[in-house]
C-alpha cells in the first residue's frame, strides 16, 4: 500500500471513460490470447451498456486484488457511482507482518487510515460503518500515485457512466470477443477492451473484461507492467443499498 502524500481537494468529478484511467499503461501485443475475433454488433450495443447499467446498479460493491509476488493486497469496498465517491477496507502485507485499514477515495485521489477499527469486516454495512467511524484527523489524503493499488482504485471509478457509451465509435476502437467464462453461476462473455489513444495497430488493450448477457459487468482484470498476473476487480450487486459516508469529503469549519 503506498504511502501518504500529500492533502487534496475532493471533488465529484464527471466520470472518466476506463481507458482514460489507465493512460500510460502498455498495450499488449494481439498474440497474447487464443483465438479473438472482432466484438459483433450485438457484443459491441452490450459493451456499450456495461457502464451505463453499473451505474443504474450503484452502489454496487467491488473486491480489488492486486499482486504483489507472493503476496497479494486485497480491498472490500462499496461504489456509489451517483456520489463520485467510495470508501473500502485493505489488508496488505506478508503473513507474518499485516497491515489493514479503511480507505476512500473518488476521481481525485484517495485517503487512507491505517490500523482502522472494524477493518476486517468485509461485508457493504461493516465497511461503510467503518468508514463512517474514522475521525476526520486519522485520514491521510493524497493525489494518486502510480502505484498498483492507485492504478486499480481509479479504474474502478472510471466503470460507470450515466449514459450508454456509442456502441459503432467503442467497436471501431479495437474490443475482441476473447471467450465465456462463468463468474458467480453466470455465463459472461470476455472482451478484451478498446485499445488505448494511439497504440500500435494490431494491439490489445491491457484491460479485460467480464460482461454477462444483461450487459451487466461482473469483472474487470488490468495488465500492469513489473506485476507477474493482472490486477482483478470484481463487482457485485448489494442484497440491501447502503449509503457512503460523507467523509473524509466534507470539510470542517
Amino acid at each position: 500500500m503506498a504511502r501518504p502524500r500529500r492533502p487534496l481537494l475532493w471533488s465529484a468529478c464527471a466520470l472518466l471513460v476506463a481507458t482514460a484511467a489507465v493512460a500510460g499503461v502498455a498495450a499488449r501485443g494481439a498474440g497474447d490470447e487464443l483465438d479473438p475475433r472482432p466484438v459483433t454488433v450485438a457484443e459491441a450495443q452490450r459493451l456499450a451498456m456495461a457502464r451505463f447499467n453499473a451505474y443504474e446498479s450503484s452502489p454496487l460493491a467491488v473486491a480489488v486484488q492486486v499482486p504483489d509476488g507472493a503476496d497479494t493486497t486485497e480491498v472490500h469496498g462499496v461504489l456509489d457511482y451517483r456520489a463520485h465517491r467510495a470508501v473500502g477496507v485493505y489488508r496488505s502485507g506478508t503473513a507474518t507482518a499485516r497491515t489493514a485499514g479503511a480507505l476512500a477515495w473518488d476521481q481525485s485521489g484517495l485517503a487512507v487510515s491505517t490500523g482502522t477499527a472494524g477493518a476486517a469486516d468485509t461485508t457493504a454495512p461493516g465497511i461503510t460503518a467503518t468508514a463512517k467511524a474514522v475521525p476526520a484527523r486519522a485520514w491521510s489524503p493524497r493525489a494518486y500515485s502510480t502505484d498498483p493499488m492507485d492504478a486499480a482504485l481509479r479504474l474502478t471509478m472510471s466503470l460507470a457512466g450515466n449514459r450508454p457509451d456509442n456502441a459503432q465509435l467503442l467497436a471501431q476502437s479495437g474490443p475482441r470477443r476473447l471467450r465465456e467464462e462463468q463468474v458467480d453461476g453466470r455465463v459472461h462473455t470476455v472482451f478484451s477492451g478498446p485499445r488505448p489513444k494511439n497504440a500500435a495497430a494490431g494491439s490489445v488493450s491491457p484491460l479485460t473484461y467480464w460482461v454477462d448477457e444483461q450487459g451487466r459487468l461482473g469483472r474487470v482484470e488490468m495488465v500492469l507492467p513489473g506485476l507477474d498476473r493482472p490486477v482483478r476487480l470484481d463487482l457485485r450487486p448489494l442484497a440491501a443499498k447502503v449509503r457512503v459516508p460523507d467523509s473524509p469529503w466534507r470539510r470542517t469549519p
